[in-house]
């Protein structure tokens, strides 16, 4: 959905509104209600926000596409919304957010590997909630870390079966790879790992893999990106 009209137009066909209920209850005319759905006028932002207020959708997400608002439900009594990739925001009083994202768990990574190489959203998995400072419009994925190679004791370290929250790195960004306090969650087509990458050759196209652990068992690897299906930043961890 590409335009303004299309997004007022899928939201009326969820909650059953004709542009004549619409105008009832917006106070729009009918006639001007029928040109945005035509994508032949833009409303202005008073429009947008008594439609999107009837429609129970972000005014924003009508403008831009951005920031969906897919239905109104509730959660403990307070409002959520997701973002365009399904993580839930759950907002708090004090300006803070509940995150709830998918969490995939060490024995679900064949599955998560086969998914997630066929389709650009993971569904069916439990979820975890993190407390965050705001709401974000990025792919946000938990895995449940496997083995100790990235734990050497140190504060920002992974230890087995610690949680990290992760957020995707987009595929065009893969040639800029950077230091990560927490380390990365690289999706591979055989495996799922959790390591820093201290080296990257872009003419072939290889990351340098390393681990924490300094026992001599973890040596530093290296994978080829054209074998990899996605790349996480770890942001937070849970213990």
């Amino acid at each position: 959905m590409h335009s303004i009209g299309e997004r007022i137009k899928q939201s009326m066909e969820n909650k059953g509104f004709t542009p004549y209920k619409l105008h009832k209850l917006t106070s729009v005319s009918q006639s001007t209600i029928g040109r945005i759905l035509k994508n032949e006028n833009e409303p202005n932002r008073s429009t947008i926000e008594a439609i999107s207020k009837v429609l129970e959708v972000n005014p924003d997400w009508i403008t831009t596409g951005e920031g969906v608002k897919a239905k109104k439900y509730t959660e403990n009594e307070e409002e959520v919304i997701k973002n365009k990739n399904g993580n839930k925001f759950q907002e708090l009083p004090n300006g803070k957010f509940i995150m709830t994202v998918p969490l995939v768990p060490v024995r679900a990574y064949a599955q998560y590997i086969s998914e997630c190489s066929e389709v650009e959203l993971i569904d069916g998995y439990n979820e975890v909630n993190f407390y965050v400072d705001k709401y974000a419009r990025g792919n946000y994925v938990a895995f449940e870390i496997k083995g100790d190679s990235m734990d050497n004791g140190g504060l920002y370290d992974n230890p087995e079966g610690c949680i990290t929250l992760c957020r995707e790195l987009s595929r065009m960004h893969w040639d800029s790879l950077r230091d990560s306090k927490y380390g990365w969650v690289i999706v591979h087509k055989d495996t799922i790992i959790c390591k820093d990458i201290v080296d990257q050759d872009l003419e072939k196209g290889t990351i340098t893999c390393h681990s924490r652990n300094k026992s001599p068992e973890y040596q530093d690897f290296k994978i080829e990106l054209n074998d990899v299906l996605q790349i996480f930043k770890v942001i937070k961890r849970t213990f």
